[in-house]
């Protein structure tokens, strides 16, 4: 029988959800907020949908669960999710909350839910997912996540046995996940043109995990990622069981992809704009290929999803080029990313709000971090600008310059919707705005700004 707190708490958290509503607030984490605090195991005790198809690991979780939703929504699947609300044990809670009954009884049969990884002790021993993709494990703040091998022995203690694991072959470290479980392994070929051994600062696992011999790479597409094999032992990268072959970008920031599985190529066109995001539809593929879609369903629904435009926006005016590309903040393989994608592009102006939100009010801050960032990347002939907005301006300057950039390159300014005011179009036809997820308010000011500035140049 449910204790007499589960119900006080289900029922204060239904109430919590209407005056949200009331008050026209989104009722995202703050029910949860409540209903764990009158009952710490309220997760234990409410009924759970039949299937849950749940996404972690460091970067894609967002972009996993949002395709995953929208294809098993365009194919009639309808699914409790966390897509508006937090990927916390609270967030968690209040979307679970939101689509119970009065009596606590799961009114969707589907689920897909984004999961942060250090809540793997808080949700999985009440939240069992039947299908888990963890997209990668990499370096992330040293604040939240401190080493990618505590994330690892967090995630592999407490994902339960029965979950089915969806793990990319190419990173040897989220790969090693949980031995005893049934796992789908996703991965890419190298692609021609592509960078063999990438020249990224961080590289978070060189030796062996079995033997502690060095790792012999055949390729490395970024950090630690790519293909690898003990030179002692029989460790390896594993045989990716959905092999992305081939990627072609077209125009409109998609791409068409082949897919080998099972000795046969699958055909999709996905929303990505470049080689890195193609890991989140190949993970997305193998998931619901694995749920069980067919190659036709997911080549249908691929079709009609985007990317959505708070993290990727493309604006081009008389000529010239404005994209907004987010990166999760403190997080330096997000931020290597998008500098590898600026370094690639000529006459580029390249725009960093790249400071915290919620730091902002500190007086100090833990900048090492950046030190962990290639901005390297940027020591380039195609990079005319780089300008950098935001309290920790000088921070970031004293970076580029240990960097090797040259400090005429360089302008700064303290408040992130000034940078306009510091871009000279005249010599950058391509500018990136690379931003923090909290910062989005500045990006669109900003972004409003330079358009207006493009549509009146010459």
């Amino acid at each position: 029988m449910k204790p007499i707190r589960f119900y006080f708490a289900l029922f204060s958290g239904k109430l919590t959800i209407l005056l949200l509503k009331m008050l026209k607030k989104r009722a995202t984490n703050f029910p949860g907020s409540v209903v764990l605090t009158l009952c710490p195991d309220f997760l234990k005790h409410l009924d759970k949908p039949e299937k849950i198809i749940a996404v972690t690991g460091t970067n894609g979780k967002t972009t996993c669960s949002n395709m995953l939703l929208d294809i098993l929504t365009d194919n009639g699947y309808d699914c409790t999710n966390n897509n508006f609300g937090g990927n916390v044990d609270t967030g968690i809670s209040a979307c679970l909350l939101k689509d119970s009954t009065l009596t606590g009884k799961a009114k969707k049969k589907y689920c897909v839910l984004e999961i942060d990884e250090r809540s793997a002790v808080r949700v999985y021993p009440y939240v069992q997912p039947d299908i888990l993709i963890v997209t990668n494990l990499t370096r992330d703040s040293y604040k939240r996540n401190a080493h990618v091998e505590y994330i690892f022995n967090i995630l592999n203690e407490n994902i339960p046995d029965k979950t089915h694991l969806i793990l990319n072959a190419d990173d040897l470290i989220s790969s090693s996940l949980k031995k005893n479980n049934k796992r789908t392994y996703f991965g890419m070929e190298p692609f021609p043109g592509e960078q063999l051994i990438g020249d990224n600062i961080v590289r978070d696992i060189t030796a062996c995990p079995v033997c502690s011999s060095p790792l012999e790479y055949s390729f490395l597409r970024y950090n630690h990622v790519g293909r690898a094999k003990c030179s002692k032992c029989d460790f390896c990268s594993p045989e990716p069981d959905f092999d992305t072959t081939e990627r072609v970008f077209t125009p409109d920031g998609r791409a068409d992809i082949k897919i080998l599985h099972e000795g046969k190529t699958e055909e999709y066109n996905v929303p990505c704009e470049n080689t890195i995001n193609l890991y989140n539809a190949t993970a997305v593929t193998a998931a619901l290929r694995t749920f069980g879609l067919t190659e036709e369903q997911l080549a249908a629904s691929f079709k009609k999803i985007n990317v959505v435009r708070s993290r990727y926006d493309v604006i081009q005016e008389k000529g010239r080029t404005l994209k907004c590309i987010m990166a999760k903040g403190q997080n330096p393989v997000a931020c290597s990313h998008s500098l590898n994608i600026a370094r690639n592009t000529p006459d580029t102006a390249v725009i960093l709000l790249w400071d915290d939100y919620y730091d902002r009010k500190e007086t100090s801050e833990n900048t090492a971090w950046y030190y962990d960032v290639d901005f390297e990347f940027l020591v380039n002939d195609n990079i005319r600008q780089i300008i950098v907005a935001g309290k920790r301006a000088g921070d970031l300057l004293l970076r580029l310059l240990v960097a090797g950039i040259p400090e005429e390159k360089i302008s700064t300014t303290e408040h992130e919707v000034d940078a306009d005011k510091l871009l000279d179009l005249n010599i950058s036809k391509n500018i990136y705005i690379f931003f923090d997820m909290y910062v989005d308010q500045y990006k669109e000011i900003l972004k409003e700004k330079i358009k207006e500035m493009m549509k009146n140049a010459d």
